[in-house]
């Protein structure tokens, strides 16, 4: 986080607000995370691609042999006696048992790989399927930045409007100021009443009023702008940006208000959703193809004999699906709604951008004639405050009237500004509507 010392005044500009949103602003960062997250899921899908190796390692012990036979369960009784005989006049004199006993106990350890050679394109489309992952969420995060750098741009010059304001508040207090100092020597000389003292005064403490409130609008709009570009607050935050009375050079037109559209983020996502929804029926088709695989084992071990040994082999496995035809049919139909759903909204909301794209220019010229209008209004309003200034130093004309024209000119000048304000905004987002991507 960045801070402002409290001893010294710093300046932001639009430009270092935006700068700051892009480097500070808790969504511009999730979706960055999104952006690796789906890269790795992009990685996962490239290790499908090679062996699959595995080790493993077992024992056990029996409390009764798994297998044993001895002379005794010899059915033959010629040959289970001739094994008797044999058994009692050699074996016991050599060492030999009368029973053999396998699998009492054992440990063994081996490994295996197992190298996919054909999965029914399901390893191919996957990773193709993870990299338009990787592209939808760039261009979130991109669709991210420019939502923050517009939002940040409106709260910044909604800031820079309630200060104009302020400044034209200040200008109307301090006629007011002059006005009551007038008046009441007016009324020492008893040339007005009173109650035209009375008249200013309200006058005055509606302006206060005004002004507290104005106040409070700018530092709650300051201290917004200062989450937005992950700034702590400070009361000594100077906004150095101003509004222009120039409406010229704002946006130019679009020739071509589908081409701008086309060439939009959004455009370009809904082109990947459709391409993510082919995929996916590619996959399911997948799973109705042959799976070849090959592979090998090695172990080593005394598993059924006491004696360790080694042993390895090799196999291949082809796997083809029966049954799972009639399930993965309804996946593909499936599929292929999802499919002409996606074609569906993608022709939606092209056509909505398109008439967006289309109303915001209107915005823009729209904004720009509020501005002519705001002008002549301002004007006029000077014009006649000057003139009822003159009447009244005359006595030509009541307090309350010249009262009336400042109130005129303190709206005309807030309306000026306010269309400023909205000229600037609206041909910003006309701007980033129409700009190439």
């Amino acid at each position: 986080m960045l801070g402002c010392a409290a001893m010294y005044a710093q300046s932001l500009t639009l430009d270092s607000c935006k700068v700051l949103a892009l480097r500070n602003n808790a969504a511009v960062k999730n979706a960055a995370l999104d952006v690796a997250a789906a890269q790795e899921v992009k990685k996962q899908a490239f290790t499908k691609y090679f062996p699959n190796v595995s080790v493993m390692a077992g024992g056990y012990y029996a409390a009764n042999p798994l297998f044993e036979y001895g002379i005794d369960d010899i059915e033959n009784a010629n040959a289970r006696q001739w094994l008797h005989n044999l058994y009692y006049e050699y074996g016991a004199a050599i060492g030999l048992p009368d029973r053999i006993t396998l699998c009492e106990n054992g440990v063994m350890a081996g490994a295996m790989v197992v190298q996919p050679v054909y999965m029914g394109g399901q390893i191919v489309n996957g990773n193709k399927l993870a990299k338009v992952g990787v592209e939808a969420a760039e261009l979130k995060a991109q669709l991210t930045e420019d939502q923050i750098t517009q939002q940040v741009e409106e709260t910044y010059w909604q800031t820079v409007s309630l200060i104009e304001k302020r400044k034209t508040l200040r200008q109307a207090i301090s006629f007011l100021d002059t006005l009551h100092r007038d008046v009441t020597a007016a009324a020492e000389a008893g040339l007005v009443t009173r109650n035209d003292i009375l008249k200013v005064e309200l006058k005055q403490n509606e302006m206060r009023s005004n002004m507290l409130k104005v106040n409070n609008g700018i530092t709650l709009s300051t201290m917004l702008l200062c989450q937005m570009i992950g700034m702590e607050y400070s009361e000594n935050l100077i906004l150095t940006d101003t509004v222009s009375n120039e409406t010229g050079s704002t946006a130019s037109p679009e020739a071509d208000f589908a081409d701008a559209v086309r060439r939009r983020k959004e455009s370009q996502l809904l082109d990947l959703q459709v391409s993510a929804e082919e995929l996916k029926k590619k996959m399911a088709l997948g799973e109705t193809l042959p799976h070849l695989t090959i592979g090998g084992t090695a172990s080593y071990g005394n598993l059924v004999f006491d004696h360790f040994s080694a042993n390895a082999l090799a196999f291949t496995t082809l796997q083809i699906p029966l049954t799972s035809w009639w399930e993965t049919a309804h996946k593909i139909r499936q599929q292929n709604f999802l499919i002409q759903k996606a074609e569906n909204e993608r022709a939606d909301y092209v056509a909505k951008m398109e008439l967006e794209t289309r109303q915001a220019w209107c915005n823009v010229e729209e904004a720009k004639s509020q501005v002519t209008l705001a002008e002549s209004s301002v004007r006029s309003a000077e014009s006649n405050l000057a003139d009822t200034k003159s009447n009244f130093d005359a006595g030509l004309v009541p307090v309350s009237d010249l009262l009336e024209a400042q109130t005129l000119l303190l709206q005309a000048q807030n309306q000026r500004t306010d269309a400023l304000i909205d000229l600037k905004i609206k041909a910003e987002h006309y701007k980033t509507l129409t700009s190439s991507h």
